[in-house]
């Protein structure tokens, strides 16, 4: 397993295999913390894997602060390949989507205002929603990502975790003007839905 998907082609996902994930501080150490399986939306609860030391998996976690790592028993995961990653450059407003380090895809975004910036750094995919009404302001898909907002604790009765969604404000697409997620055209996170795993790296720079 290599030490950052962020640099290569493809990455490791691991899926919880059982109820309750220990997380550990490092491998044999103290518990960090228990994460749930499935996910508060239902979904598998899967980690994106970035380094393996004997019989421990090294993973990003989907909490606060954006950014934590911890060790996971390499028993108590599945790990399974995953050859895409989305790239996301906030100053283009561009997102590229990859497979095996290869362009598959490219499409305009909004990113959110600067007083509600989308956070900078490597995340993953760990849900997918399908809104009730998909002429919503979500769109017909919304991924859940496993990054927050790095200002707003709370948002529209969620803990400020940022998402990849699509709109019904089409005009707003090329523009920083979201709370900190991501949108794209709806024929785009269509696209996306039918085509990514939860885990998939999702990579956002300035």
């Amino acid at each position: 397993m290599s030490a950052s998907p962020q640099r290569d082609n493809y990455a490791y996902i691991a899926e919880a295999v059982g109820p309750s994930l220990p997380v550990y501080q490092q491998p044999g150490g103290d518990v960090l913390s228990r994460l749930n399986n499935p996910n508060e939306w239902h979904d598998p609860l899967v980690l994106l894997a970035t380094a393996r030391s004997g019989d421990w998996i090294k993973v990003r976690m989907p909490v606060r602060p954006n950014g934590s790592t911890g060790w996971v028993a390499a028993s108590s995961v599945r790990l399974t390949w995953d050859p895409y990653r989305i790239v996301v450059d906030i100053s283009s407003h561009r997102l590229t989507l990859l497979n095996v380090g290869q362009p598959v895809m490219h499409a305009p975004v909004a990113v959110g205002a600067k007083d509600t910036p989308t956070p900078r750094g490597t995340f993953y995919l760990t849900a997918l929603l399908q809104p009730p009404n998909p002429a919503g302001a979500y769109g017909p898909y919304a991924f859940g990502l496993s990054g927050y907002s790095p200002v707003l604790k709370t948002f529209a009765g969620g803990d400020g975790e940022i998402g990849l969604h699509g709109t019904d404000d089409p005009a707003s697409i090329g523009h920083s003007v979201t709370h900190g997620c991501i949108r794209v055209p709806n024929k785009v996170i269509e696209a996306m839905a039918g085509r990514l795993p939860l885990g998939t790296p999702v990579i956002v720079s300035a």
